[in-house]
């Protein structure tokens, strides 16, 4: 099969990006190697966005919520559900794209993909965007113990630590939420944070002053400045990095909140350079080019992995744009329009015209 344009991933900005290609004609072939909006599934179930809804809604289609607050993980897929059944959108789900060949003597890629099933498949695509987002795999800690069963990379069903010793390792978002969540929910809980104290910049306002009201009462321990060493199956053991001295901490479960890195594999197929520990990809910021001609990158993965996040959903929008002008101009087309979300609100439809 060949399309003018492949876009590998299929969160809410590449969506986005193909509904701007569909409205203008342009043809494309979009893969994920999960599901749609796969980035949004791994978040622990009915987790808030810190974002407001306008500013995480896509190709002008606003989001509406039942009680006027943050969006859910569960009303957010539901959203990109919606999105993609309206357009009619054909996304190539759970289909890994794992070799890019550039075309010798003309324009264009070949790429070779694989199936749940094993079926390999080859499509070929004058453009590329990739879009493959800042949080392909969760970081590891690379302690001994880190693959026993009773530890995971985020949190499950809250009602899953009713009444067990839960140890929370992490100190953001997601490790104050799962807390919280488990508190409430009946468990035992204990934090290890590698700095001496919260951020309050990094946490959402709402659940950072209760959090620091259960750790005053003692309804939830936390030790700061710890990092872990080991974990075996009933304790942790974790260190003071101050003293240097080792302790055990109960625990019947583990939930490691420690972020997540983002898949740069594919800019290294491409020999596409990547810049500093974050690994960010070279690209030019008006067109999102990158250095390998008719090669763009979209969304998140412009900030490769983030230690502390800048580049989200609702930073993004403007990619879109910037990479369907620049196709646009490059094979001739007049009339675009486009529908982008603004900073603050969900603008209407543009027209330009050449």
């Amino acid at each position: 099969m060949q399309a003018e344009v492949a876009i590998i991933g299929a969160g809410p900005i590449g969506i986005e990006l193909a509904i701007a290609f569909k409205r203008n004609g342009i043809s494309y072939i979009q893969f994920d190697k999960g599901q749609a909006g796969q980035m949004i599934y791994n978040f622990p179930p009915h987790t808030h966005f810190f974002s407001s809804p306008e500013r995480i809604s896509i190709a002008g289609i606003p989001i509406q919520t039942v009680d006027q607050q943050k969006c859910s993980r569960e009303k957010y897929l539901a959203y990109l559900r919606s999105v993609i059944m309206h357009y009619d959108l054909q996304l190539n789900t759970y289909e890994n794209v794992f070799a890019i060949k550039k075309l010798e003597g003309s324009r264009g890629f070949t790429l070779t993909t694989c199936s749940l099933t094993g079926e390999q498949k080859e499509y070929k695509a004058n453009y590329l965007v990739i879009a493959s987002g800042g949080t392909s795999q969760p970081r590891q800690l690379n302690v001994r113990g880190e693959k026993l069963p009773h530890v995971s990379t985020k949190m499950e069903d809250p009602h899953r630590y009713f009444q067990k010793k839960v140890l929370i390792i992490g100190g953001r978002n997601s490790a104050v939420e799962s807390a919280l969540r488990c508190f409430h929910a009946g468990a035992e809980v204990t934090m290890a944070a590698r700095e001496d104290q919260f951020n309050a910049d990094e946490i959402k306002y709402w659940l950072l002053p209760e959090l620091l009201g259960r750790i005053k009462k003692n309804e939830i321990a936390c030790f700061y400045g710890t990092q872990v060493r080991e974990i075996k199956p009933s304790k942790v053991l974790l260190e003071r990095k101050k003293e240097g001295s080792c302790f055990f901490s109960p625990a019947d479960f583990v939930i490691k909140t420690i972020g997540f890195e983002a898949d740069m594999n594919l800019f290294l197929l491409l020999g596409i350079p990547l810049q500093g520990e974050r690994k960010t990809p070279h690209f030019n910021s008006e067109t999102m080019e990158t250095s390998e001609k008719d090669v763009f990158v979209l969304g998140t993965v412009v900030g490769g992995t983030q230690q502390k996040y800048r580049v989200f959903i609702e930073n993004c929008h403007e990619h879109v744009e910037k990479i369907l002008m620049t196709l646009a101009s490059r094979m001739g087309l007049k009339n675009i329009s486009f529908s982008i979300t603004r900073t603050a609100s969900v603008s209407p439809s543009v027209h330009l015209e050449e």
